[in-house]
Protein backbone atom coordinates (compact mmCIF):
# COMPACT_ATOMS: atom_id res chain seq x y z
CA UNK A 1 0.00 0.00 0.00
CA UNK A 2 1.01 3.48 -1.03
CA UNK A 3 0.52 6.82 1.29
CA UNK A 4 -0.19 9.86 -0.99
CA UNK A 5 1.62 12.84 -0.70
CA UNK A 6 0.54 14.83 2.23
CA UNK A 7 -0.54 17.85 -0.41
CA UNK A 8 -2.58 15.15 -2.13
CA UNK A 9 -4.74 14.79 0.48
CA UNK A 10 -5.34 17.61 2.43
CA UNK A 11 -8.38 19.84 1.63
CA UNK A 12 -7.05 23.70 0.52
CA UNK A 13 -7.14 25.64 4.16
CA UNK A 14 -10.01 27.65 3.79
CA UNK A 15 -12.16 24.28 2.93
CA UNK A 16 -10.67 23.10 6.25
CA UNK A 17 -11.75 26.49 8.47
CA UNK A 18 -15.23 26.39 6.82
CA UNK A 19 -15.68 23.51 8.84
CA UNK A 20 -13.64 23.81 11.87
CA UNK A 21 -13.51 27.60 11.63
CA UNK A 22 -10.72 30.57 10.81
CA UNK A 23 -7.18 30.39 12.31
CA UNK A 24 -6.39 33.40 14.71
CA UNK A 25 -3.38 35.75 14.01
CA UNK A 26 -1.65 35.61 17.35
CA UNK A 27 1.12 37.56 16.41
CA UNK A 28 1.82 40.93 13.94
CA UNK A 29 4.25 42.74 13.47
CA UNK A 30 2.30 45.95 12.10
CA UNK A 31 -1.33 44.87 12.53
CA UNK A 32 -3.72 43.90 15.22
CA UNK A 33 -4.24 40.50 16.67
CA UNK A 34 -6.99 38.17 18.37
CA UNK A 35 -4.23 38.78 21.22
CA UNK A 36 -4.37 41.49 23.55
CA UNK A 37 -0.64 43.37 22.91
CA UNK A 38 0.15 42.54 26.54
CA UNK A 39 -0.23 39.19 25.89
CA UNK A 40 2.58 38.94 22.80
CA UNK A 41 5.39 38.34 24.97
CA UNK A 42 4.09 35.25 26.53
CA UNK A 43 2.69 33.82 23.33
CA UNK A 44 5.42 34.19 21.58
CA UNK A 45 7.60 32.59 24.59
CA UNK A 46 5.30 29.75 24.59
CA UNK A 47 5.64 29.39 20.56
CA UNK A 48 9.49 29.77 20.43
CA UNK A 49 9.83 26.90 22.67
CA UNK A 50 7.05 24.70 21.57
CA UNK A 51 7.44 21.32 19.30
CA UNK A 52 8.28 22.10 15.59
CA UNK A 53 6.61 19.63 13.44
CA UNK A 54 7.30 21.02 9.41
CA UNK A 55 9.64 23.51 8.86
CA UNK A 56 10.78 25.35 5.69
CA UNK A 57 13.62 28.28 5.40
CA UNK A 58 15.94 30.07 3.38
CA UNK A 59 19.55 30.87 4.92
CA UNK A 60 21.33 33.82 4.38
CA UNK A 61 24.37 34.25 2.21
CA UNK A 62 26.95 32.27 3.67
CA UNK A 63 24.37 29.84 5.32
CA UNK A 64 24.56 30.37 9.01
CA UNK A 65 21.41 32.15 9.93
CA UNK A 66 17.85 32.08 8.43
CA UNK A 67 16.06 35.12 5.99
CA UNK A 68 13.25 33.20 6.19
CA UNK A 69 11.27 30.33 8.32
CA UNK A 70 8.20 28.79 7.96
CA UNK A 71 7.32 26.47 10.81
CA UNK A 72 4.12 24.43 12.37
CA UNK A 73 4.51 24.20 16.16
CA UNK A 74 2.66 22.86 18.61
CA UNK A 75 2.51 24.85 21.77
CA UNK A 76 0.63 25.22 24.98
CA UNK A 77 -1.35 28.22 24.62
CA UNK A 78 -0.48 30.86 27.49
CA UNK A 79 -3.85 31.85 28.74
CA UNK A 80 -5.90 28.76 28.55
CA UNK A 81 -3.39 26.01 29.14
CA UNK A 82 -4.57 24.49 26.04
CA UNK A 83 -2.32 22.58 23.19
CA UNK A 84 -2.69 24.61 20.05
CA UNK A 85 -0.67 24.69 16.33
CA UNK A 86 0.68 27.51 15.41
CA UNK A 87 1.54 29.00 11.82
CA UNK A 88 4.78 30.60 12.58
CA UNK A 89 6.51 33.18 9.95
CA UNK A 90 8.67 35.09 9.82
CA UNK A 91 11.88 36.59 7.60
CA UNK A 92 14.08 39.40 8.81
CA UNK A 93 11.81 42.35 11.10
CA UNK A 94 8.69 41.20 10.10
CA UNK A 95 6.49 38.30 11.27
CA UNK A 96 3.52 36.73 11.73
CA UNK A 97 1.93 33.84 13.50
CA UNK A 98 -1.58 32.10 13.17
CA UNK A 99 -2.89 29.32 15.56
CA UNK A 100 -5.52 26.83 15.56
CA UNK A 101 -6.85 24.29 17.81
CA UNK A 102 -6.93 22.03 14.51
CA UNK A 103 -3.42 20.66 13.36
CA UNK A 104 -5.24 19.87 10.20
CA UNK A 105 -6.01 23.18 9.24
CA UNK A 106 -2.70 24.44 10.14
CA UNK A 107 -1.22 21.93 8.09
CA UNK A 108 -3.09 22.90 4.88
CA UNK A 109 -2.16 26.57 5.87
CA UNK A 110 1.34 25.89 5.93
CA UNK A 111 1.37 23.83 2.51
CA UNK A 112 -0.39 26.80 1.16
CA UNK A 113 2.49 29.39 2.17
CA UNK A 114 5.22 27.62 1.40
CA UNK A 115 4.08 27.47 -1.71
CA UNK A 116 2.74 31.43 -2.27
CA UNK A 117 6.14 32.05 -0.94
CA UNK A 118 8.34 30.13 -3.27
CA UNK A 119 6.45 31.78 -6.07
CA UNK A 120 6.60 35.49 -4.59
CA UNK A 121 8.91 35.78 -1.99
CA UNK A 122 9.04 38.30 0.50
CA UNK A 123 13.42 38.51 0.84
CA UNK A 124 15.56 38.96 -1.44
CA UNK A 125 16.07 35.91 -3.75
CA UNK A 126 18.33 35.08 -6.23
CA UNK A 127 16.35 34.87 -9.37
CA UNK A 128 17.54 30.71 -10.61
CA UNK A 129 15.37 29.82 -7.19
CA UNK A 130 12.07 31.73 -7.64
CA UNK A 131 9.18 30.38 -9.38
CA UNK A 132 10.13 26.67 -9.66
CA UNK A 133 8.14 25.43 -6.41
CA UNK A 134 9.85 24.89 -2.81
CA UNK A 135 12.77 22.25 -3.40
CA UNK A 136 14.20 25.16 -5.17
CA UNK A 137 13.50 28.17 -3.60
CA UNK A 138 13.99 26.90 0.05
CA UNK A 139 17.41 25.66 1.56
CA UNK A 140 15.22 23.08 4.09
CA UNK A 141 11.39 22.19 3.00
CA UNK A 142 9.00 19.16 3.57
CA UNK A 143 6.97 20.41 0.61
CA UNK A 144 6.73 18.67 -2.48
Amino acid sequence: MSVAPVEAVLKPWWELARHYGEPRTVLHYACRTAVPREQHEAYAFNIAGGKVLRESGVRVTGGKTWALVIRVVKYIEPVKLRTRYALDFWAGEKWRTADHDALVVIEALYEAVVHAEALRPTITAPAQRVGHGPATYYDVTDVI
